[in-house]
């Protein structure tokens, strides 16, 4: 799917949705979200505050419902162009073949500071 395609992600998730981003309250979106109106919010709040500019996944493990992927990423803070990277993994926990459970972990210290300036 196309990047910032909201109408398209929304399709290939469950009602019960949870996104868990990890970080602290100085990053904007991260927090626990829960259903589709709230995955709209998270979605929403991170498209208000950055871009990601590059995406390199380089692993995929699929078991079952559950898949993990690590790469790294490349972000620009919209409202001071201040730009950062961070190696991620991404675990998605599925249920019927949508995401049940979106779980996003990279270097929150790094995305902290890029808040604090």
């Amino acid at each position: 799917m196309p990047a910032g395609d909201l109408n398209t992600a929304l399709q290939y998730m469950d009602p019960d949705v949870r996104i868990t981003y990890y970080g602290t309250e100085v990053i904007p979106y991260a927090g626990d979200y829960h259903g589709i109106a709230e995955a709209v919010t998270f979605f929403t709040t991170v498209g208000q505050n950055i871009e990601i500019t590059e995406m390199e996944p380089w692993k995929f493990i699929a078991q079952g419902d559950d898949l993990a992927v690590w790469g790294r990423q490349r972000f620009r803070r919209l409202d001071t162009g201040y730009q950062w990277q961070s190696e991620f993994a991404h675990i998605i926990t599925l249920r019927d073949g949508r995401w049940l459970h979106f779980r996003d972990f990279m270097n929150s210290a790094l995305t902290q500071e890029a808040f604090s300036r």
